[in-house]
C-alpha cells in the first residue's frame, strides 16, 4: 500500500532540517569569523595597513597586508602580502579557544634586519594590551596547518657593513643585502601562545643567485627544541663573501657551495654535524700572496686544480643558545678553516674573521617579540 501524501511530508521535513542544519553551520561559522577578526585585532599594529577585508560564511581573507617599516636605507616595508585566507575550524565551538583548519599566505614579501648591534628588527609593533572582558582576545588560537606560497625573503644587514666586511652590496649606506626567492613554507598544527610541542615543518627557497636549500623535520615555536635537516645544493657563494671574508683575504670571484646538516636543539644547546661542499673557486689576483679563511690560496687553488676543481670537509656545530659569545655562524667558519687546513696539509696562518653575524640569544631576541622568558 502507497502513502504519497505521506512521502512528501517526509520529503519537506527532510528539506527544512537540511536547511536548519545549513542554517546553523552559517551561523556557527558568522560567530567564529566574528572570533577570529576580534583577535586580529589584538594583533595588528599601527604601522599594519589591510587594503580589504572579505568575510566569508567559511573564511576570511585579507588582501594587500602590509607592515610598514621606519628606519634609514630604501625600504619602506618589513611584511608584504596579496593575499591571506584564513579558515576557522568548527572545533572552536566546543573547545574553548579559537580552531583554525588552516592560514594560507600568498605571495608574501619579508624583511629581516639585522641591527648594528646584531639583533634582528622586531617584524610587529609592540601589541596593546587586551581590553578587559574581551574573551575572544584572551582566547589561545591553534592553527592546524599554515603555508606560504611563492614568497621572497631579503635580509638587511646593517652590522656586518660596520665590521669592514668584503663585498658588501652598499658600502656608502653601509648595509648588506642578501634575496632569497620562489620560498615555499608549510607547518603543522601549533598554538599561539606558543607551546612546546612540536611541530613538522618544511622550508624550500631558492638564492636569487643560484642555489636551493631545504629544510625538514620538526621544531617546538617554545624554546627551540628541534630535529631537522639541511639539504643546500648550488649556492653561489659570492653574495655573502662578507660572512666568510676578512680584511686581507683574496677576493673571491666565484665559487659554489653544497652541505648536509643534521640539526638538533634540545634544552637549548645546538648540535649540528654535517659536511661542506667548495666548488669552482677562483680569486682575484690569484697569484698574489694571499689567504682564504686562514688558509694559503695558492695551496687551495693547488689542492683544487689535483681534485677535480672541488673540496669537501665535515663539521660540527655545538653552543648554547643562551651564551651571548655563541655564534653559530662564526663557529662554523672557523671549523671550516681548521678542515680545510688539515685536508690540505698546510698550516693555518692566520685567524679567522671575527665578529660574523650570529644566530645566538641575542639574534633571535625581538624578532616577533619572542623573550621566552625562564620559569
Amino acid at each position: 500500500m502507497k502513502f504519497p501524501g505521506a512521502a512528501r511530508h517526509i520529503g519537506k521535513i527532510l528539506l527544512v532540517l537540511v536547511l536548519v542544519a545549513c542554517l546553523g553551520v552559517w551561523l556557527a561559522y558568522a560567530r567564529l569569523t566574528g572570533l577570529v577578526q576580534a583577535r586580529l585585532k589584538t594583533i595588528i599594529g599601527p604601522d599594519t595597513s589591510v587594503g580589504k577585508v572579505i568575510v566569508r560564511w567559511n573564511r576570511i581573507e585579507l588582501d594587500q597586508v602590509r607592515i610598514a617599516r621606519h628606519g634609514s636605507g630604501p625600504f619602506a616595508e618589513r611584511l608584504a602580502c596579496e593575499r591571506i585566507v584564513i579558515r576557522p575550524s568548527l572545533l572552536s565551538l566546543f573547545s574553548g579557544r579559537i580552531d583554525i583548519s588552516e592560514i594560507l599566505l600568498e605571495k608574501p614579501y619579508l624583511l629581516l634586519e639585522i641591527q648594528p648591534d646584531g639583533s634582528f628588527a622586531r617584524i610587529l609593533a609592540a601589541r596593546p594590551a587586551a581590553p578587559r572582558g574581551s574573551s575572544a582576545a584572551a582566547m589561545p588560537v591553534r592553527i592546524n596547518a599554515l603555508r606560504i606560497n611563492h614568497g621572497a625573503v631579503d635580509l638587511l644587514d646593517w652590522q656586518i657593513a660596520r665590521k669592514g666586511g668584503i663585498g658588501v652590496s652598499n658600502p656608502r649606506e653601509r648595509y648588506h643585502l642578501t634575496s632569497l626567492q620562489e620560498l615555499s613554507f608549510s607547518a603543522g598544527a601549533f598554538t599561539v601562545p606558543a607551546a612546546e610541542q612540536a611541530m613538522p615543518v618544511r622550508l624550500e627557497v631558492i638564492g636569487k643567485a643560484g642555489g636551493q636549500l631545504l629544510i625538514t623535520g620538526e621544531i617546538a615555536p617554545k624554546g627551540f627544541e628541534s630535529r631537522l635537516k639541511l639539504n643546500l645544493t648550488g649556492l653561489n657563494i659570492i653574495p655573502y663573501r662578507p660572512y666568510f671574508l676578512k680584511q686581507g683575504d683574496l677576493d673571491v670571484t666565484a665559487g659554489s657551495l653544497s652541505a648536509t646538516c643534521s640539526i638538533t636543539i634540545s634544552r637549548r644547546i645546538l648540535n649540528a654535524p654535517g659536511s661542506i661542499s667548495l666548488k669552482g673557486l677562483t680569486f682575484d689576483h690569484a697569484s698574489a700572496r694571499g689567504t682564504l679563511l686562514g688558509v694559503p690560496a695558492w695551496a687551495l687553488l693547488a689542492f683544487l686544480s689535483d681534485n677535480q676543481d672541488q673540496v669537501s670537509v665535515p663539521f660540527t656545530v655545538n653552543g648554547s643558545l643562551d651564551n651571548p659569545r655563541f655564534s653559530a655562524q662564526q663557529s662554523l667558519v672557523d671549523q671550516v678553516a681548521t678542515a680545510l687546513s688539515s685536508k690540505i696539509g698546510v698550516p693555518s696562518v692566520s685567524n679567522v674573521g671575527k665578529g660574523i653575524m650570529g644566530i645566538g640569544e641575542k639574534g633571535f631576541k625581538g624578532l616577533f617579540g619572542i623573550t621566552d622568558k625562564k620559569k
